[in-house]
């Protein structure tokens, strides 16, 4: 500990005398040295800064709302809807749990999620997502992939899960499909808009024999 205030204190005359001025010396190879510090400086500076703008980014609070389509999840990645008028409005907490490389890692989510139109009920989700983060076009527009999976508890019996043959079931399988979208740029990388697939299943009447269903949803993520 001593060490390390003793080299906090050193370092202090450096950064505040002259603004980074060193007094002359004759030795040219304390001259190289300075040189090359000068050279390598603001690069290490920018390393330490993305270092710590990706730490503060692991964390995320975000919102989203959309609609009800009386479709499957595939169909809906098809672009196949049939919007129905019922809607619901999401709040959540998100973190990243695991980097496996700069492609893929892996997050886990929290959100509540309160319906209206053709139901009125709040609904408590979460999910563990991986998501893919690097394509070839990044440097015009930041995006990535994520697939999550996780529980999902209505605190009432959805009436649009309700079918004649399939009664609705307060708690299903969540499982979200999403794509983000952020300006390029780790200045801009705390913001991003994102559109998702909010659904809920019985995951082939493994957990239930629910119909469950599918939002189409958009929001917006504040990483931190």
């Amino acid at each position: 500990m001593c060490a390390a205030l003793l080299g906090a204190l050193m370092a202090c005359p450096a950064v505040a005398v002259g603004k980074g001025a060193h007094p002359p010396s004759d030795d040219p190879g304390q001259m190289t040295r300075r040189g090359a510090d000068h050279a390598s400086g603001p690069r290490a500076d920018d390393t330490r800064r993305g270092a710590a703008g990706s730490a503060r980014r692991d964390r995320a609070v975000f919102f989203y709302g959309g609609q009800w389509s009386a479709t499957r999840f595939v169909e809906i990645l098809q672009l196949q809807t049939d919007l129905r008028n019922t809607h619901l409005g999401a709040i959540g907490v998100s973190r990243i749990m695991h980097r496996f490389n700069r492609h893929l890692h892996l997050e886990g989510e929290v959100n509540v999620a309160r319906h209206r139109g053709m139901q009125a009920h709040f609904e408590v989700n979460a999910a563990a997502s991986l998501r893919w983060n690097t394509f070839p076009w990044d440097r015009i527009v930041d995006t990535s992939l994520a697939y999550g999976l996780g529980p999902s508890f209505a605190l009432d019996r959805p009436p649009i899960e309700e079918r004649p043959d399939r009664p609705a079931s307060r708690g299903l399988v969540f499982m979200v499909g999403e794509l983000a979208l952020a300006p390029p740029g780790p200045r801009n990388a705390s913001w991003e808009g994102f559109v998702r697939i909010h659904h809920r299943s019985g995951m082939f009447d493994v957990v239930s024999e629910s119909a469950g269903s599918n939002f189409v949803t958009a929001g917006l993520r504040h990483r931190f």
